[in-house]
This record gives C-alpha cells, structure tokens and sequence, in this order.
C-alpha cells in the first residue's frame, strides 16, 4: 500500500504559483539542445563550460528526486502505482519556488491512471513542444540505444505503448504514446499553454525560434538581441561537440558513441530503408502532413 505526499498549500507571497515549465518531445527532437539555448540565454555574461544546461529544474522521470520529495521507496512500487503519485509529486516540487523551473518530458500527456493528467495544470506555467522529422528521429534514436537496427526503431516509434525506463532502471517510466500519439495527447490538451517548435526551423533560424521561446516564456531576454546571439553562438552543434569531447556529457547513454553528433536535418531520408520511411509515414502520415514534412 502506498501512501501520497500531503497536497501542497498555496504559495505564499514572494512565491511563484505557476514554476514549473516543461520541456516536452518524443526522445532526440531536440529537447537538450533547448534546455542549453535556454541555460546560455539566461546564464548572461557567465557561461559554465563543465555544465551543458544549468536551468533550474530536473527531468520528469527522475527517480532520485521522486523518493526525496514524496518518502516513496519507488524501487518498491510498480510503474503504474508510481504514476499514481506523479501528479503530486510534481505539486510538491512546485511549493515554495521563487524561480522558473524547466522540466524535462517524454511522457505523452495521458492520465495518471487516478483520473487526473500526469501533468498537473495548476503549478504550470506552459509547455515548448519541440518535434521533428520522424526519419531524422528514428537515426538519431537509435544512435542513442547503441545500435542501427531501424527496423526496430520504427516499430519502437509507430507503437502507442511504447515505453521508456522504467521497471529497476535509474529513471522512472515513460509512455511515449509513439511519435503520434505524444504529438496528439500534447496538442489535444487544452489544460497547460503550449508552444510548439520544429527542430528543422531551430536549424534554420536558430535566434528566431529562440526569441518566440523567450516571449513565450515573457523574459525580459526576448527583446534582447545581444543575449539572444550571444546564446546561440554558445550553443552551436561544433561547440557542444567540443565540450562533450573535452568534458564528456552526463546524458550520454553508456552504450552510445556520443550524445551530440551531426545534428543535421535529412539523415533519415538518406540512411533508413525506403520500407522504413514508408512505414513510418503511412502510421504518422496525420501528424506529418500537419507539421508539413514531407515523406
């Protein structure tokens, strides 16, 4: 039997009601890069070359943070009674925060299984959705598992309940919903503001894309052309290849060759099977035609 963190009072005055931001996307569609445009934009004339992306906040799925702030041995509750908890979790990480918090997501947005959104509304200030092209995704993804069988790539991506962690592993579960569905759960909610970015235009025009996050996000930053340019400049692909190099990087899966390789748009169309592509497009072919990326 478990037990829940008692419900969090109102913040008091000098408090934040709304901290918490999240930061949510299927895995590799550029949710790192975001956080260190994010952490360069705000870090001013200091910039930690040790430290990627020093936002306050954490990842949806942390575990360690999970047991400190609800006294829940999570390592002893299964994934669906840790679910029931999210929610409140979440609350209590909120309580008494006198800064934004950015949160990590690659959960899709579904119910906690207690009749209530994972992702609680009222300690939420909004959501930036970054997506990308599933071809692009489906290499990527599997650079990150370690291997280059697409195959199981495009299966893992079409398939609604498709997992993350989850079980004895470090982070807590994550249901995806496959690439579709995060997109639809998040964008058929209408609980949490939400802000939506194509990785192919953070490519393209990586200060615009920035400047309409930070007028999202109302800070003072967006209409500061300097920190705008100057953030960019200390988040391009070369130096964060270099740093990784020269540093290593914490969220680099132990089985992959490295966390930040090209970062290019179309290696998809280049490096998967025409059976491959087809599959996906003809499973997203939806969501696909809605953010206008070709098959």
């Amino acid at each position: 039997m478990t037990r829940k963190p008692a419900d969090p009072a109102p913040a008091p005055d000098g408090y934040l009601d709304k901290p918490i931001t999240w930061l949510t996307s299927f895995p590799k569609s550029g949710n790192t890069w975001t956080r260190i445009l994010l952490s360069n934009l705000l870090a001013h004339d200091y910039v930690d070359d040790d430290n990627f992306a020093s936002l306050p906040g954490s990842i949806s799925s942390n575990r360690r943070s999970f047991d400190q702030v609800t006294g829940l041995p999570s390592s002893d509750m299964t994934d669906d009674e840790i679910d029931l908890v999210r929610p409140d979790f979440y609350r209590a990480l909120a309580v008494d925060c006198t800064e934004r918090q950015f949160v990590k997501v690659h959960d899709g947005y579904h119910d906690s299984g207690a009749g209530e959104p994972l992702f609680p509304a009222g300690c939420s200030f909004g959501a930036i959705y970054l997506v990308r092209h599933p071809y692009d995704v489906a290499v990527s993804y599997a650079n990150h598992q370690g291997h280059e069988n697409f195959d199981r790539i495009v299966k893992q991506m079409n398939h609604a309940d498709h997992i993350m962690a989850g079980g004895r592993q470090s982070q807590l579960r994550q249901r995806t919903l496959g690439w579709k569905g995060h997109y639809l759960s998040w964008h058929e909610q209408r609980a949490i503001p939400l802000l939506t970015i194509r990785y192919e235009d953070m490519l393209a025009d990586t200060a615009a894309c920035l400047k309409q996050m930070a007028a999202f996000l109302a800070l003072d930053e967006a209409t500061d052309d300097a920190a705008i340019a100057r953030a960019v400049e200390e988040s391009r692909f070369e130096k964060l290849r270099a740093k990784e190099d020269a540093h290593g990087f914490r969220e680099k899966p132990e089985k992959a060759g490295r966390f930040f390789n090209s970062g290019r748009s179309g290696d998809g169309r280049q490096r998967l099977s025409t059976e491959q592509r087809q599959r996906l497009y003809e499973h997203n072919r939806e969501v696909m035609e809605e953010l206008g990326y070709e098959p």
